[in-house]
């Protein structure tokens, strides 16, 4: 073999390899992990993330017969309903759930996670477990459309003074990860809401105090 079919030899393997990598990223794969490591690379722990955590993500099964349902729908293309949104949002309030397991389809992006907790949102805009469930995902699988859309509706149905200000400081925090103001953004739509406008004040004064921009 001539070193130029060597050559092409290695760039076609590289090629496939790539394209497979790209495959399991799209189709959010459970067992990503060893997915990434059959097709040749090396999967590298990072300093923020802990090895313990990934060892037990990765051994986590589910037990119950709620588990394996909500399991066998992040692992298929079937489309939510309001029984399986139910059973995730009693599932994840259970002391005893399986954490890791959950954790495991956050972490890999999972396409089918993010249509239930998006179904969710257009049943309750406000519900603030189904919101902290999408700023965790976000973290893995960057969506800032639908983040900002989410929260900044949820802001505006917010009644409750003590929800909406966590609600928006979650927004601000979550939405600084792509470059967004989002206390300034709300502020703009809170002029005619005196209420909501002295709190975002509020969270704005603090945010300027942590970055030190205030000076006593």
């Amino acid at each position: 073999m001539s070193d130029q079919d060597e050559d092409d030899a290695a760039f076609r393997k590289y090629h496939e390899q790539a394209k497979g990598l790209v495959d399991v990223f799209r189709y959010a794969s459970h067992n990503l992990i060893e997915e990434i490591e059959k097709l040749g690379f090396t999967y590298l722990v990072g300093d923020e993330e802990d090895v313990e955590e990934l060892a037990e993500e990765r051994a986590a099964r589910p037990k119950t017969n709620i588990q394996m349902e909500l399991v066998s729908y992040f692992d298929g293309q079937n489309m939510p309903s309001v029984r399986l949104l139910d059973k995730w949002r009693e599932e994840t309030r259970r002391e005893e759930t399986p954490f890791p397991l959950w954790r495991r389809y956050f972490r890999s992006g999972n396409v089918q996670l993010k249509k239930l907790i998006l179904f969710g949102l257009d049943q309750e805009p406000t519900a603030r477990e189904l919101l902290d469930n999408l700023s965790v995902l976000h973290s893995f699988l960057p969506m800032p459309k639908d983040f900002l859309g989410r929260f900044t509706l949820a802001c505006d149905l917010e009644d409750s003074p003590a929800k909406f200000r966590e609600l928006a400081r979650d927004f601000d925090a979550g939405a600084a990860s792509f470059g967004y103001d989002a206390l300034n953004a709300l502020r703009t739509l809170c002029t005619d809401k005196d209420v909501k406008k002295k709190l975002i004040d509020g969270l704005l004064f603090e945010r300027q105090k942590q970055e030190g921009g205030i000076a006593f």
